[in-house]
């Protein structure tokens, strides 16, 4: 498995440079709803527009002073909450992630939320402590709730390929599942 991260200059210029159908539709929607040069604001997100999306969509939230940043899940959709095998939902990054992990989900929000612009990237997560992972590209839009700053994302992932052991069979066995007798 390719575990090289793709990160395309973070930025997404085009909806046209997107590979996923997902990806385009949601990104369209944030441009059509930018105000000039500002961030959509968050009451400009229908969820049920994009209903059949959100079983891999999350919405995290940006709290705190600069510099003392929290950013935690206000939402994870039940694809993500499946694959990681765990509900990441009302949960800050500090409690579900460790490490390097932490650092760059961190760094990663708050670049955004500094640029304001678009995010796309290929990411590999670590699904469980017997080398299990999951590949997904993802798109990070950020929005508005007050109209000022930055304190929402939503996030979208399409998953490329999730590499299980191969003692296991099904594509979510590692998460209970049956397991070869």
């Amino acid at each position: 498995m390719n575990t090289e991260n793709r990160d395309y200059a973070g930025v997404v210029a085009d909806a046209a440079t997107l590979d996923h159908p997902e990806h385009r539709a949601l990104f369209s929607h944030w441009q059509e709803n930018r105000r000039g040069e500002d961030v959509p604001l968050r009451s400009t997100f229908d969820p049920l527009a994009f209903h059949r999306y959100m079983p891999r969509m999350a919405i995290i939230e940006r709290s705190g002073d600069e510099g003392h940043e929290k950013l935690r899940y206000r939402l994870a959709g039940t694809e993500i909450a499946r694959r990681a095998g765990r509900d990441p939902t009302g949960k800050s990054f500090e409690e579900l992630y460790q490490g390097t992990y932490l650092e760059t989900a961190t760094q990663t929000y708050l670049e955004i939320a500094k640029s304001g612009q678009a995010h796309f990237s290929q990411r590999v997560y670590p699904i469980g402590d017997d080398g299990s992972s999951l590949r997904y590209d993802r798109i990070i839009l950020p929005y508005s709730s007050n109209g000022t700053s930055i304190d929402q994302f939503i996030l979208l992932i399409v998953v490329v390929e999730q590499n299980t052991p191969k003692n296991q069979i099904g594509s979510f066995s590692v998460f209970g599942g049956r397991k070869k007798t």
